[in-house]
């Protein structure tokens, strides 16, 4: 194991293994300030959390190299990229999944900046309290002689809470036994649609859709012997790039039978079934579902209308391939699926389920779901 790695690992089976709440040990209070406010806004705030665990492991593994200086290009600089890309979000992605960029922290733009990490910095983090935290704290490792031992352990201690608590949000809930279709549309609708300050809502119609083909898929004859593929992870472009949808369903011998492909916020159109259409037709996917949360679900234009050009799509697919392509709202169709389960509240408790397990969904989507819930 190379020295980076039994940092990270070491750092992370120190904390790990003392019982929760924990401590800050050996840090003053504007410092443990500065290492809170960078993991409280740990999942919106990736790339910079990635970026200082980067600079942390290397200053302990190389004390004598200014972290700051995070390009080759600078004079006594280093490449923290490829230092990130080889050790910290391969550990990320193992050991704090929600946070794990999907190659480097320095793919981000408001890291990937042709000027060191100092005061002055002028990358455009978003969260300025953020920007000022981050800065603060790699001034104080390389100008005050700070421990970064310290705020790595500080950091990884903070992590650890702040996951077992979003894993705790949702324990416990109990569902009523029956409930009306109409009840659970309203549920979803206002997790769906409400105004959200973290990025990731577009998975929580992929997840309702997802839990909802669980629960069809062994009441309903028409997926006997088949199987629903597991969700690929958005985080993961190269995987999901070869999918041809967000929820896939084949058969006995691997072959695409099923697919939903979901849109959030955006219509559909001509244009995004010819997209679709490039993906699956090589397949034997015989039903293609396009879904969307927009309403209304096809683009509105004048002249002929959108709605006449993907009515034709449709047909000439059915005719060239043989698959058929459905067209519909999110909400619309999910009213639908809920007919044919035999207990439609039992969606509700597997959609929870799903919530907790996905590594995308924030702790704000979370804790909207509970408020959501709770005036059930």
């Amino acid at each position: 194991m190379e020295e980076a790695t039994k940092v990270l690992e070491g750092a992370y089976e120190e904390v790990n293994d003392i019982p929760l709440p924990l401590d800050l040990d050996g840090l003053d209070e504007e410092q443990r300030e500065w290492i809170t406010a960078i993991a409280d806004a740990c999942e919106s705030q990736k790339a910079v959390t990635t970026a200082l665990i980067t600079c942390f492991v290397k200053k302990i593994t190389e004390p004598s190299q200014d972290v700051r200086l995070h390009r080759k290009e600078f004079e006594g600089g280093y490449s923290a990229r490829v230092f990130d890309t080889k050790y910290v979000t391969p550990f990320l992605k193992k050991r704090f999944p929600r946070i794990a960029m999907k190659e480097s922290g320095w793919l981000s733009r408001s890291i990937e900046q042709p000027h060191p990490f100092t005061l002055d910095f002028p990358g455009k983090i978003r969260d300025a309290r953020v920007k000022c935290c981050f800065l603060e704290i790699l001034n104080d490792i390389e100008e005050n002689d700070a421990d970064a031992e310290r705020y790595l352990l500080a950091l990884f201690t903070l992590l650890l809470q702040k996951f077992t608590e979003i894993r705790s949000i949702l324990e416990g809930v109990i569902f009523p036994k029956k409930m009306q279709i109409d009840s659970i549309i309203e549920c979803l609708r206002s997790h769906f649609f409400h105004k959200y300050g973290s990025a990731g809502a577009s998975k929580l119609p992929v997840l309702a859709v997802y839990s909802l083909y669980q629960l069809m898929m062994e009441d309903i004859t028409r997926y006997r012997n088949k199987s629903l593929k597991s969700l690929r992870s958005y985080e993961s472009p190269d995987l999901h790039a070869k999918a041809i949808g967000d929820v896939e369903v084949v058969d006995e011998t691997g072959e695409y039978f099923e697919v939903v492909e979901i849109k959030h916020n955006i219509p559909i159109s001509e244009s995004i079934i010819n997209d679709s259409y490039k993906k699956f037709r090589k397949t034997a996917v015989s039903r293609y579902y396009l879904l969307t949360t927009a309403e209304p679900y096809i683009r509105e234009e004048e002249g002929e209308g959108e709605e006449t050009r993907v009515e034709n799509l449709k047909q000439r697919i059915k005719n060239e391939h043989g698959c058929e392509v459905i067209v519909n709202g999110i909400i619309p169709s999910i009213k639908y699926y809920l007919r044919l389960v035999k207990t439609p509240s039992q969606f509700m408790e597997t959609y929870t389920n799903n919530l907790k397990e996905d590594k995308e969904v924030k702790e704000e989507h979370l804790r909207v779901w509970l408020g959501v819930i709770e005036k059930i």
